[in-house]
């Protein structure tokens, strides 16, 4: 059973030597930090009553406050939905969450192409000065070993609810499509100007792929709100990441950037192309000539990046399932998705690397769920930079607790602290059914993304 919801938890940076990290559970392919000694949670989640949503991304809007973009799920007594926007305002344990919009009266699984077999969702909130962009991305569901009736199959995908009516075998085959969820692309930024109540640019049938699939699992970086405070050498643009593959097994993590003024343009978008003269940034305007920022094989998931403007770092945030998922998995090795989780947590000087190793946790959860989708949000960084707000989701939205450690550093003061708040989702593991229907007893995606019954 998958339980969703938006957690949060408190994280520090001291400025004193940490305790030896323990050896990872596998080899990691980039070197430990010599900047920032480890992280280490110092509370445990609480979870902020009244959410039940999935999957959350945020930005940092121009009004202050924080604007997540969640799954499916329903919120303080909402609609079940698979789209909602939450507003958030102060700073945990003193915020306050409340719904801006279930979506009610934008279908945008009805806009799916004829031919495709792609499961949408939304991801990726982006506030540009007064105005809120939001991804709508697609899962890739042509798993061709896979299909049993594509004409069923065709009908599922625009359903919120498809997980009924099922044999084991249709059952177990959508099952498995849905657990590898292969990233099938962004199909358009949807746009607000009036706070999230009302959007325009929606997609239609015929609309072209707005990204393809390296940049499915879009995620925005936020300097300051309205997207204010970007870093001279970024100044102009907006910047969001992405790893490819599927949703929690790609093997790398792609950029791309666009005018801070023509983000709907698609046109006016380019990839992150390597490093050219003097270490800096290349860009191109075809995808498939981008180049990774970020690469883990079989271990990245949506991955996400903030800024600490005072320590001049930036934190990307990696999770991945313990087993990666294969699209050619035998059944004994789908059996064992889902039920460990791992994170990575790194920095570097430049959004675009080179990264070192500040925290290594598998597996991320406790015996009976694991953990995903990490944020770190920067509004809730102290002045200092060494005390963050970190949140995650189970059931809905939580604060965790915890401290960074910092090498000895003259500089900071003795018991500096770095503030997280991470959002993440979590499970509740049990075995998959293999004979029988199925009959889902929760309505919010089952047995997806993280059910696993």
């Amino acid at each position: 059973m998958k339980i969703v919801a938006l957690l949060a938890v408190c994280v520090s940076l001291a400025a004193t030597v940490a305790p030896p990290p323990a050896p990872p559970r596998r080899p990691l392919p980039y070197p430990r930090s010599k900047f920032i000694a480890g992280l280490e949670w110092t509370g445990a989640p609480s979870r902020y009553p009244g959410t039940g949503s999935d999957m959350h991304w945020y930005t940092w809007g121009r009004d202050d406050a924080l604007y997540v973009i969640d799954d499916d799920g329903a919120n303080f007594g909402g609609p079940a939905n698979y789209a909602h926007l939450l507003r958030i305002t102060g700073v945990p344990p003193h915020h306050r969450v409340e719904t801006v919009t279930d979506f009610t009266g934008y279908d945008f699984r009805s806009q799916i192409p004829t031919d495709r077999l792609v499961r949408r969702y939304v991801n990726g909130v982006l506030a540009v000065d007064s105005t809120l962009y939001v991804c709508l991305y697609d899962y890739d569901w042509e798993i061709p070993s896979k299909i049993y009736d594509r004409a069923d199959l065709s009908r599922r995908i625009r359903e919120f609810n498809p997980w009924h009516d099922l044999d084991s075998t249709v059952g177990t085959n959508m099952g498995f499509i849905d657990g590898f969820s292969k990233n099938g692309g962004i199909a358009a930024l949807i746009r607000s100007t009036d706070g999230g109540k009302t959007w325009d640019n929606l997609p239609t049938p015929t609309t072209p792929q707005f990204l393809g699939p390296r940049f499915a699992g879009m995620s925005f970086l936020t300097w300051g709100p309205g997207y204010t405070r970007t870093p001279p050498d970024l100044a102009g643009y907006v910047y969001g990441i992405s790893n490819d593959g599927n949703w929690e097994s790609g093997d790398h993590v792609f950029a791309a950037r666009a005018p801070r003024n023509d983000v709907l343009n698609r046109a006016r978008w380019e990839f992150f192309a390597g490093f050219g003269p003097q270490n800096r940034p290349r860009w191109t305007k075809r995808e498939a000539d981008a180049r990774p920022i970020f690469s883990d094989p079989g271990h990245v998931g949506h991955p996400t990046m903030s800024y600490n403007p005072a320590l001049k770092r930036y934190l990307l945030m990696v999770y991945s399932d313990v087993v990666p998922h294969r699209e050619d998995a035998p059944p004994a090795e789908r059996k064992q998705w889902d039920f460990a989780s791992e994170l990575q947590v790194y920095e570097s000087p430049t959004p675009f690397g080179p990264w070192a190793l500040v925290h290594d946790e598998a597996p991320w959860g406790g015996p009976d769920h694991s953990c995903y989708l990490g944020q770190m949000p920067t509004k809730w960084l102290s002045a200092d930079g060494l005390q963050v707000g970190h949140g995650h989701v189970r059931g809905g939205l939580r604060e965790p607790a915890g401290r960074v450690l910092r090498p000895d550093d003259p500089a900071l003061p003795a018991a500096a602290a770095l503030r997280v708040v991470l959002f993440f989702s979590e499970t509740v593991s049990q075995p998959i059914p293999t004979t029988g229907p199925f009959s889902p007893t929760h309505e919010p995606r089952f047995p997806e993304k993280r059910n696993r019954r």
